[in-house]
């Protein structure tokens, strides 16, 4: 019995690593410093595939993932938001980031986006941060950054994220051979 189960474990992880080729996905982290007060910052990453990335410019739409990290200050307390509990938009058309080294500077060139879940908002394009839990029913508060500053948006060259079925593949090997130097021990 044992030998069927390591031998659908082997199959199972060759197949895996032998399924077709697909799109590659990459993961660009960003950094916002030097807009806000308190030397507090936002910080996040987005992922999207290779082929999106071949004008230069990873809209919106694009993205596979995105997840946002506000340092926090006096005004807003330090909060996560990512593509799992909230949404990206923009009010003014297309959004996104330039990965050729194009400068993505708020309020100026391409807007980088509103994230918004129900309990925080962030404007990359204006700078703006919001809790609307704290403060009243209706307002909540809000800090925002000066877009004149000399502050930066620097976005990182991309690395690869690996592919589900290449995880799979790997830890279904992994489970194999752990299971196989088991039942050598045991012996």
């Amino acid at each position: 019995m044992k030998q069927i189960v390591l031998a659908a474990a082997a199959a199972l992880g060759v197949t895996a690593f032998a399924a077709p080729a697909q799109a590659v996905n990459l993961k660009w982290t960003v950094d916002y410093t030097g807009f806000f007060a308190e030397d507090a910052s936002l910080s996040g990453f987005f992922v999207a595939e290779d082929t999106a990335a071949a004008d230069g410019f990873v809209s919106g739409d694009e993205f596979d993932r995105w997840e946002w990290n506000w340092s926090g200050n006096s005004e807003v307390e330090a909060f996560t938001i990512t593509s799992l509990i909230g949404e990206a938009e923009s009010f003014f058309g297309e959004f996104g980031f330039f990965v050729d080294g194009t400068p993505n500077e708020p309020a100026a060139g391409a807007d980088q986006g509103v994230y918004l879940s129900d309990d925080y908002g962030i404007d990359l394009e204006f700078l703006l941060v919001q809790n609307f839990t704290a403060g009243s029913n209706f307002t909540g508060t809000t800090t925002f950054g000066d877009v004149t500053a000399a502050g930066t948006v620097t976005v990182s060259d991309p690395e690869v994220v690996p592919e589900p079925a290449t995880l799979l593949g790997l830890l279904t090997l992994a489970g194999a051979a752990a299971m196989a130097k088991r039942q050598k021990q045991a012996a």
